[in-house]
């Protein structure tokens, strides 16, 4: 059903956005909205040809150059409009076709909300992204849920109806905050502040891709200054309430603050992609189309020997990350590796799943090294870190023995449901890891469980019989097989000391 009552305004502040306005507006202009709805872009001083770009798309454009604050464009373009519906856009975000539909039917189907907020992705890829995205979409959705308003609002895509606007006074004596985290806290006043993931759009990330010391300085700055607006807003209540108030703000925004360090610590930990606690390798240059298949866990006695003779049929090299204590049991299968041009990395000595939260960790790489220059004469140089988990001194011990720490980008769920077709899991399994895979990958794989051997858990029959179906199929989409070491053009081993 489409809303098609209400009139929309749409505002965007702009402060020299020449080099990215004219996609912003030719998005907003493509709109499948068949209601009523403006374009207005607030020039706040710019230097640049904004304005005139602005214009030459026929939208309106309001003069804004008195202040140089976001707040007071935002304020002076919805003065300048008439609209239902006020929405707040930016001059350097792209918006699907359907994002002021999904708006407008979010007023449409309740009635008492106030205002809608979405989200943002970024409309480029850099390491950070994941973590900053995941941890304001969590933040927001635990904040609506309790308190009937998401905690961090980017005024990139944000709506709010303009009776409620004009009752609370728009920005006007606003305080600095989250960017419209002082709005949300005005209008929840009036009635509920919504939040849908669903709702979002492409922005730059230019304010992100500073380095790490910029980002954090501004990040405390924000923290800072998102605290001193609870503060602030506390002296505009009722004097009975203050106190209570006050311990409630405060408990929230400690709590705000500690889920985001802990989600900041757990995505460094758990995820093997993240960078959070220094460089980890998991994917190559997408400029060739190669993968590396790399195995970990092993060896582990016939099924180990099973996929190097699966290799050895396709003339394929791969990559084994092997366990000390695998390699102290299977000593034969661990030259074999060695033999037949793979390359063996460190996976631990004992493949404790906690390896990386204490001291022990490092001394289970050492251990791991050792056993494998005992038995195969090598000084392996790649790491894998049991589980992809990570910590600062798991990464330090790394980097003091000469290692490189790789994990993978594409795996899939290699555990045999028991039951289950094995013809029909194996095939399901190998189009998932096709599906995944993109030039550069690093795909994990897995010959053995653990430091366990002759039971149900190490028994790698499902791995066997999924190789060759992935192999074939990468040959057929033209992918070439490389080892990790070639991958990322680095040596496969250290020499001995």
């Amino acid at each position: 059903m489409i809303n098609n009552k209400m009139k929309i305004s749409v505002i965007i502040p702009a402060r020299n956005e020449a080099r990215l306005i004219a996609g912003t507006l030719r998005s907003l202009q493509n709109q499948s909205y068949q209601g009523d709805y403006e374009i207005v872009v607030v020039d706040n001083g710019s230097r640049d040809a904004t304005a005139e770009i602005a214009r030459s798309f026929g939208v309106r454009v309001v003069s804004a150059g008195e202040q140089k604050s976001v707040f007071y464009a935002r304020q002076v373009g919805a003065d300048a409009t008439d609209g239902d519906i006020i929405v707040q856009a930016d001059g350097d975000t792209l918006y699907p076709e359907h994002w002021l539909q999904q708006i407008a039917d979010k007023f449409r189907d309740n009635p008492e909300a106030v205002a809608v907020s979405g989200r943002f992705l970024y409309r480029d890829f850099f390491l950070w992204s994941f973590i900053e995205l995941t941890v304001r979409d969590w933040l927001n959705r635990i904040s609506a849920f309790f308190f009937k308003r998401p905690f961090l609002v980017s005024g990139a895509t944000f709506a709010f109806r303009r009776w409620a606007f004009n009752k609370v006074g728009g920005y006007r004596n606003i305080p600095y905050s989250a960017d419209q985290h002082g709005m949300t806290t005005r209008l929840r006043k009036l009635g509920d502040v919504l939040y849908d993931p669903k709702i979002y759009c492409l922005t730059s990330s230019r304010s992100v891709q500073q380095p790490w010391f910029v980002l954090l300085m501004a990040i405390t700055d924000n923290i800072s200054r998102l605290m001193l607006d609870f503060s602030i807003n506390l002296v505009s209540s009722k004097p009975k309430a203050a106190v209570p108030t006050l311990r409630k703000r405060m408990a929230l925004s400690i709590s705000a603050v500690l889920a985001l360090f802990i989600a900041f610590a757990a995505y460094g930990y758990f995820s093997p992609t993240s960078p959070v606690f220094g460089e980890v390798r998991f994917r190559g240059s997408p400029d060739q189309k190669c993968v590396a298949l790399t195995f970990d866990d092993g060896p582990n006695g016939i099924y180990t020997m099973q996929i190097l003779d699966i290799l050895k049929e396709y003339d394929i090299k791969a990559t084994f990350f092997v366990i000390g204590q695998n390699v102290e049991l299977y000593p034969d299968i661990t030259k074999r590796i060695l033999a037949e041009g793979h390359v063996i990395g460190n996976h631990t000595n004992t493949h404790d799943a906690n390896h990386a939260l204490s001291d022990q960790g490092c001394h289970d790489l050492k251990d791991a090294q050792e056993v494998i220059y005992r038995v195969a004469g090598v000084l392996p140089h790649l790491y894998r870190p049991p589980h992809g988990k990570k910590t600062p001194w798991e990464l330090d011990c790394v980097e003091e023995n000469s290692l490189i720490e790789i994990t993978w980008g594409v795996a899939a769920n290699d555990r045999l449901n028991p039951g289950t077709d094995l013809d029909k899991a194996a095939q399901a399994y190998a189009d998932k890891i096709v599906s995944r895979t993109y030039p550069g990958a690093v795909i994990l794989l897995h010959d053995g469980y653990g430091t366990e051997h002759d039971n149900a858990n190490a028994d790698r029959t499902f791995t066997v019989k999924a190789l060759p179906l992935i192999i074939e199929q990468l040959l057929a989409k033209g992918y070439r097989f490389v080892t990790v070491s070639e991958m990322f053009n680095v040596p496969a081993y250290n020499e001995a000391g």
